[in-house]
Order: C-alpha cells, then structure tokens, then sequence
C-alpha cells in the first residue's frame, strides 16, 4: 500500500494530522515530518529520509507539502533521487481526507496523486454576510440544542 506522509514548516502537518484522526477516527497510517525553527536543511532531509526508508516499499510514498519550493517540498523532491515519490503542495483538510479514505491496497502512486490535486477537493468556498442578514442556516453543531 502507498504509504502517506504530512510534511510542513512547524506543527502545521501534525495538527492536520490530529484533525484527521478527529474527524474520521483513524490515523491511516499516516507519518508527519515537521521541520522546525533552527532546523538546517540537512539535518531535515536527513530526519525525512529516515521517514521514507522505515515505511518504505513497492508501491511508493506519497507526500503532501504545505507549499511548494519551501524547505520541506524542496528536501522530498531530493529523496525522489532513492525513493518512488509521488509530491503534492497545498495539503488540506478535504484533500487529506480524501486521499487517506480513498487509499487502498490497490491504489497506486498516481492515482493518489490524481485524487489530492482534484479540484472536488480545494476545499475552498467564498460566502458573505451581510450584516443584519437573517438567512436560516444550518446547526453548527451536532447537539440537538
């Protein structure tokens, strides 16, 4: 099975991951690679490196960056030299659900890339309120109160 990968600059790809596990109740076997202040390049790699080689097999890994060209999608694009990557930016929550749901052992690297970079799943939709608006919406919350 293609194994998954959060990588980001700070906590952003563990609390992702922790907003994952608090929405669908599983993990999914999902690793997380931060990179953190005072942090060099090198010793990142290294730490990402580890991370590929201990999960590591036939199908591949594919990683999701929070953007591209910044220290972390840099140092996955270098493992792409050793590893079977499959690298996406701009993770969020709709595409990590997706992926990490849709993923099975028949799934292959590119169709988890294809599903990440789905445009059904941007996640973004613009809505304005005006003030004094009186629009019946729909509860936030799952309590019957």
């Amino acid at each position: 099975m293609v194994n998954i990968i959060l990588i980001s600059h700070g906590e952003f790809c563990e609390g992702l991951l922790k907003s994952l596990i608090m929405v669908t109740g599983d993990d999914y076997g999902i690793k997380t690679v931060a990179l953190y202040p005072g942090m060099t390049a090198d010793t990142y790699r290294e730490k990402l490196n580890q991370t590929i080689s201990e999960n590591e097999n036939a199908d591949g890994t594919l990683i999701l960056a929070d953007i591209v060209f910044g220290t972390p999608f840099q140092s996955a694009a270098y493992m792409s030299k050793t590893h079977k990557i499959g690298l996406v930016s701009g993770m969020n929550m709709p595409m990590l659900v997706a992926v990490a749901s849709e993923r099975n052992e028949s799934s292959t690297l590119k169709d988890l890339v294809a599903v990440a970079t789905n445009s059904d799943y941007y996640g973004i939709k613009g809505t304005l309120f005006e003030e004094g608006e009186t629009r019946r919406r729909g509860k936030l919350s799952i309590n019957k109160d």
